[in-house]
């Protein structure tokens, strides 16, 4: 009894086994949690872009330094302060080299003076050698006083314009027209010189002309060959969320830098900042325009599906008539087969064999291959499967090249509960009166997340 019941467990148990592991058959299945609408294919214009994170700089900023050492006797600006060119920045104390212009200018009269007389001897020393009165010896000695006399006065101009300029960079004027961004030191502090001073010198303030800025954003790689110079960026700082910026790509970087294991390229941005708000140093968000197409076809990215999905989304529509709509995706299969193989052989193109349309891929993706999806078309029977190509898209719409024409129906089916509050949410916002979006196009100018 006892092996019985045994060799009966054991039974049991394989046979259990043998149903959850035994090869299943694939059973097509509608999408889950589709909630189907229908849209009108219409002309449009189409955004897509690049989303990254950036940092304003500016494009010109000069530290300032000052080529004499003292103490700093005034510094009348401020962190925040605009200056002009030439506008006081600080005055060192210009007691010493006051004094060396001083003594520089007395010496300069004397060289003139001595000067003067040596000419005026010489004058009369080539008189009494005319006369016979004075030996060529003397003469000569007449005229190398008159040199010495001249180089002394050329030695005490070189001094006093050397003195002179001392006393001017005492006085520390701003080389460019800006903002201070930095205040360094204070009125009484005593700073080296910037010139003199092996350690550079003492730095007294940063200027900056803000005018314009870089906003260096960081690209993901994946992102990175979309990007090309002089592209159009929109630029919001994280202080003020309401304002947009216009910039447009100055510079890519040639070479990668890794953080964290995430690469990323450095994309130099040049936006105008004339209302003043963009502060240096400020993070923003930044989308790079990649793509901007103005009246194109344009289809709801949740209708185009491939044709797993399209098969599975007509057998839940047909309900419990399924052997209908499989024989014709037998028929059709047949006839696609059939299609490539005259493709192949350079011939006409067919009939898609479900709607009796004829088409012929012409447009290719980055890869060399057609972005070639499948759309459910209405007719008077219903919904037929339609092969459509596709060009650029963003998270929301995707460019009609081939495939469907302007009128025409196609069924929609958010993938997700989430897909289907995002429709909502954008069809609502669209109504709003004046509202276009982000981009300022149909599509709502979304963003491509980082292309990942």
């Amino acid at each position: 009894m006892n092996k019985k019941i045994s060799f009966t467990g054991v039974a049991v148990v394989l046979i259990t086994a043998l149903y959850f592991f035994r090869p299943r058959k694939a059973v097509e299945q509608p999408i889950a949690g589709a909630q189907p609408r229908t849209a009108t294919i219409s002309k449009g214009n189409l955004t897509a872009m690049v989303s990254a994170t950036g940092k304003v700089e500016p494009i010109q900023k000069v530290e300032v330094k000052s080529k004499g050492s003292g103490q700093i006797m005034e510094m009348p600006v401020e962190e925040g302060d605009r200056v002009e060119k030439g506008s006081l920045i600080a005055r060192v104390d210009e007691t010493d080299p006051r004094n060396e212009y001083e003594q520089a200018a007395a010496d300069l009269e004397l060289a003139k003076a001595s000067l003067a007389q040596a000419t005026s001897n010489l004058n009369r020393q080539e008189e009494l050698f005319k006369r016979g009165l004075i030996s060529q010896a003397e003469l000569d000695q007449v005229k190398l006083e008159e040199v010495r006399a001249k180089a002394q006065l050329i030695k005490s101009e070189t001094q006093k314009a050397t003195t002179e300029i001392r006393l001017k960079d005492s006085i520390v004027r701003s080389p460019i027209a800006g903002i201070i961004l930095q205040k360094n030191v204070q009125a009484g502090q005593i700073i080296s010189s910037g010139v003199n001073s092996v350690s550079g010198g003492t730095l007294i303030a940063t200027v900056a002309d803000m005018d314009s800025v870089y906003v260096y954003a960081d690209v993901d790689e994946v992102d990175i060959g979309q990007v090309k110079l002089g592209q159009t960026a929109r630029v919001v700082p994280d202080a003020y969320p309401e304002d947009v910026f216009e910039g447009a790509v100055r510079r890519i970087a040639p070479l990668a830098k890794v953080e964290q294991n995430v690469t990323t390229f450095n994309v130099t941005i040049v936006v105008a900042n004339t209302n003043g708000k963009l502060k240096a140093g400020m993070n923003t968000s930044v989308e790079l325009t990649v793509t901007d197409r103005h009246d194109v076809l344009l289809v709801p990215k949740e209708a185009l599906k491939d044709m797993r999905e399209i098969r599975a989304q007509m057998m839940a529509m047909a309900g419990p008539d399924t052997a209908a709509v499989r024989e014709r995706f037998k028929a059709m299969d047949s006839l696609r087969a059939e299609r490539r193989a005259r493709f192949a052989d350079g011939a006409a193109p067919q009939s898609d064999g479900m709607t009796g349309r004829q088409f012929q891929p012409r447009g290719m993706n980055g890869q060399g291959q057609a972005n070639r999806r499948f759309v459910l078309v209405k007719n008077e029977d219903g919904y037929k499967p339609q092969p459509v190509e596709i060009g650029v898209s963003n998270y929301d719409y995707a460019e009609i090249v081939n495939g469907l024409q302007e009128g025409e129906t196609v069924l929609v089916f958010s993938s997700s509960r989430a897909g289907a509050e995002r429709q909502r949410f954008m069809e609502r916002m669209r109504n709003v009166s004046g509202f276009s979006g982000f981009g300022g196009t149909q599509s709502g100018g979304q963003r491509t997340g980082g292309g990942r």
